[in-house]
This record gives C-alpha cells, sequence and structure tokens, in this order.
C-alpha cells in the first residue's frame, strides 16, 4: 500500500471531471435512446389501433382493401348492433380472449338469413343461442347470444405500460360485399361495465364497418381467376389501458431495490469486502428480476420498455462494479484518499440522479395518451 496522501492534486481533480462528464453522457446517452425507442413504440401503437378503426384505412401489414362496389353492384343492406355483456377469459400469453356478447340484426327480404349465417374473423363461435326473432312491417329481427375465443396477438412492446385493442369483428359466411353489406346500429350498441381485462380499464369504444380484402376468390367459379373476394365487416373495439404506474413499480420492484442497494456503496471505505459483495448480489438480484419479468409476456423480437428498463438497471450495477475497483485501487494501491472519497461522493450524485430520471422519462414515453 502507498503512503496515504490527504491532498487532492490538479491531475485527481482531473481526473474525477472526466469521469464525471463521462457518467453524464453515457446516462444522457441511454436516456436518450430509451426515451426515443419507447416514444416510438407508443405512437406506432397508437397508429395502428386508430387504422384498425378507421373504415377508409388499411392496416400496417395487411392487404389493401377494394374501397368501391363492383360496377352496379347493390348489396343488401343489414343493420348490426352488439352488446358486449363480458369477457369469461382472457390470455396475453396464449394471445387469446373469450368474448360473451348480444348480436342482433334487422334486414328485409326472405331470402337471407345473416343471423344464421356470420362468422367471427380471427376466431370462433363456441356457442350461439337465439333470443329473440319477429317481423315488423316487412323487416326481419334477430337477436343472439354468443360465447366466442379470439385469437388476438397482444402488443407487449410496452409491457407494464401497454394498451391494448380488443376487437370484435363479424363476417357474413356466404355472401360477399357486393351482395351483403354492413349497416353499424351505433345508436343501440354499447358494452356492459362488467367487461374489462384485469388490470386495465376501458376507455374508449367504437362500431364501425369496413370492407375486408382476401387474396383470393376462394374458387369461386363465378368470379375471374385472379380476382379477390371482399366482404362487409363489422368491427366492435374496446380500449384498453393501465390505470396507473402501480404495474410498472411492481414489475421492477426487485430490479430497482437491487440497483440502488448497490448504489449504497458508495458510503462503504473501498477496502471493506462488503463493498463488493453488495455490487455482485445487486447484479444477481437485477438477473433473477429480469428472468422474473420475461415470464410474465411472451417473447418478442423488437426492443421493448422493459428491455429499456432492465438495460438501464443492469449497466448502473455494472458501472457501480467498475467504480468500486477504480476507487479500490486509488485508496489502496495509490493512497489517494482524498481523491477515492471525492471520487464515490461525485459517482453517487451522478449515479443516483441518472438512475432516477431515466426511470421516470420512460414510463412518461410510455403511458397511453387518452
Amino acid at each position: 500500500m502507498e503512503p496515504q496522501n490527504h491532498t487532492l492534486t490538479p491531475t485527481g481533480r482531473k481526473f474525477v471531471i472526466l469521469w464525471g462528464v463521462a457518467l453524464v453522457l453515457l446516462f444522457t446517452g441511454l436516456g436518450v435512446f430509451a426515451v426515443t425507442t419507447v416514444n416510438h413504440l407508443r405512437e406506432t401503437s397508437a397508429a395502428s389501433h386508430i387504422a384498425r378503426l378507421d373504415p377508409y384505412a388499411t392496416e400496417p401489414g395487411l392487404t389493401l382493401a377494394d374501397r368501391t362496389l363492383p360496377a352496379g353492384a347493390n348489396p343488401r343492406k343489414v343493420t348490426v348492433g352488439i352488446y358486449m355483456d363480458n369477457i369469461a377469459s382472457i390470455s396475453i400469453l396464449n394471445s387469446s380472449w373469450r368474448p360473451v356478447f348480444y348480436i342482433w340484426f334487422k334486414w328485409t327480404g326472405d331470402d337471407i338469413n345473416p343471423g344464421e349465417t356470420f362468422s367471427i374473423a380471427e376466431g370462433e363461435i363456441l356457442s350461439k343461442e337465439k333470443q329473440n326473432e319477429s317481423v315488423i312491417g316487412g323487416e326481419h329481427y334477430a337477436q343472439y347470444l354468443v360465447r366466442a375465443q379470439v385469437t388476438k396477438f397482444f402488443d407487449t412492446s410496452r409491457f407494464p405500460l401497454d394498451d391494448h385493442l380488443l376487437t370484435l369483428v363479424i363476417e357474413d359466411g356466404v355472401k360477399p360485399w357486393q351482395e351483403l353489406e354492413y349497416v353499424p346500429d351505433t345508436a343501440n350498441s354499447n358494452i356492459s361495465s362488467r367487461v374489462q381485462m384485469p388490470g386495465y380499464i376501458v376507455y374508449n369504444t367504437r362500431l364501425v364497418v369496413k370492407p375486408h380484402t382476401y387474396k383470393t376468390n376462394f374458387g369461386d367459379p363465378s368470379m375471374l381467376v385472379g380476382s379477390r373476394a371482399t366482404y362487409s365487416q363489422l368491427i366492435d373495439g374496446i380500449w384498453n389501458a393501465r390505470s396507473g404506474l402501480g404495474p410498472y413499480f411492481k414489475v421492477f420492484l426487485g430490479l430497482f431495490a437491487a440497483a440502488l442497494t448497490t448504489m449504497l456503496v458508495f458510503f462503504i471505505k473501498p477496502t471493506n469486502g462488503s463493498r463488493f459483495g453488495l455490487g455482485v448480489g445487486g447484479f444477481f438480484g437485477g438477473v433473477a428480476n429480469i428472468l422474473l419479468t420475461g415470464s410474465l409476456v411472451p417473447a418478442s423480437g423488437v426492443l421493448t420498455l422493459m428491455d429499456m428498463v432492465n438495460a438501464v438497471g443492469m449497466i448502473t450495477i455494472f458501472l457501480t462494479l467498475v467504480q468500486s475497483t477504480i476507487s479500490l485501487y486509488l485508496y489502496d494501491h495509490r493512497g489517494e484518499v482524498v481523491l477515492s472519497r471525492l471520487f464515490d461522493r461525485v459517482s453517487a450524485v451522478i449515479f443516483g440522479v441518472g438512475f432516477l430520471v431515466i426511470n421516470i422519462l420512460i414510463p412518461l414515453a410510455g403511458m397511453v395518451r387518452r
């Protein structure tokens, strides 16, 4: 061990300044990258939801739908309404949900029966019970209670601050758009207060009709080879969002505890063995929290909000170990006692502020704008 130096040299002061600047730049870069990425994920999700329930927009990745009926087409108008009564079950991990709803049809003419020919796109009907039917003034009316299972690939890129659009898509299974067109009964359609996703709140609903084009004519001999079939679709959309930041802090509590515990090393003498013990323990605590949070959602091929928070936490914990190593070298091998203590104090402030600011900005960027 070198003789102890109880004065701060110009070289030592310069080293601390350069270390502080490097840390500030690092945390600034991490924060900008994380916030920009999470904000982009939120904007992309919002745009996708808007396009899904825009009668004139094509959703990203889907086939461009035909927007005009064929010449001479005069489809039968069928008024359709939905009352969403309940969600029997929902699973983000299994990518599915089970709606329970009432649906009714109103039409004229005896040659069609849309209540018996409708289907659920992206899902299947588990049961269908006719509740009521009548014919008044030539207008047919039929009401059904339906239980269904719908496949839904939940966007968990902003978990646990994610929001989701549940869509129930109704389509006639027999007649294409040029023969049958749905008209939404928005005046009578509604949603029960029992409809909810656990951990989320329903903040908006919408019922729309839009055409949906398949990249095939299903071999229909009445259609030209290479033509496409278009059907009228009724879409009942239910927006769900997190009610606050509670889930965010609950999911990352272990990581935050590990990072903050690790920062206590700045107040422990560099030669004390517990200083490195705290850092190593915090590192493995962070790893355990990553494994735990990863089991809550399906695997994703993109950088997610969860990845950003975990990365910031693990980088912070690793850098505290690097800082402890340097501080030990300054204190024990070079005898720079004052420099080592100043190095610890400056590091404590920058690490604490940088970690806190980033973990405030990330959830603010990820929360849905309602």
